[in-house]
């Protein structure tokens, strides 16, 4: 039985990866000083196209649980970012909204992410990036 080499395992390079990605993002987030980190981006990207969904949903949506996504919120409702509204039938629930200040913050960074991806695809060809994205749409319906 041979023994696995964990520092060349396909999850601990694609985990090697999202860090890298993410880091680079935080970077260029900070540089623009824009008051977000890449978790709540992550967050934001979906609200900036359902504006006015439930927090389930947007749990959902960006794959993250439910309580990371209840505290992400807290923190965007506290920087004013984000406004809760109460749902118009069902009070258990809350609807997320952006405020002018989370519309705002679309552009600047959307402009980090596609930054932060493009210094993580540099030198790499279009068929090479094709398959790579064809494995990980793979890998997540094998998991999901």
């Amino acid at each position: 039985m041979s023994k696995l080499k964990f520092d060349q395992s396909y999850g601990r390079i694609l985990g090697v990866a999202y860090t890298s990605i993410f880091r680079r993002l935080a970077k260029y987030m900070k540089d623009k000083d824009l008051p977000i980190t890449p978790d709540q981006f992550r967050v934001l990207s979906f609200l900036w196209q359902n504006d006015g969904c439930s927090q389930q949903e947007i749990a959902k949506g960006s794959n993250r649980d439910r309580a990371n996504v209840t505290r992400i919120i807290d923190i965007l409702e506290r920087e004013g970012i984000v406004k809760r509204v109460n749902h118009e039938t069902d009070r258990r629930i809350f609807r997320v909204f952006l405020t002018e200040v989370g519309k705002n913050l679309e552009e600047p960074a959307a402009e980090c992410g596609q930054l932060a991806i493009a210094d993580a695809l540099a030198g790499i060809n279009k068929k090479d990036i094709d398959i790579c994205m064809a494995v990980l749409k793979k890998t997540i319906q094998n998991l999901n």
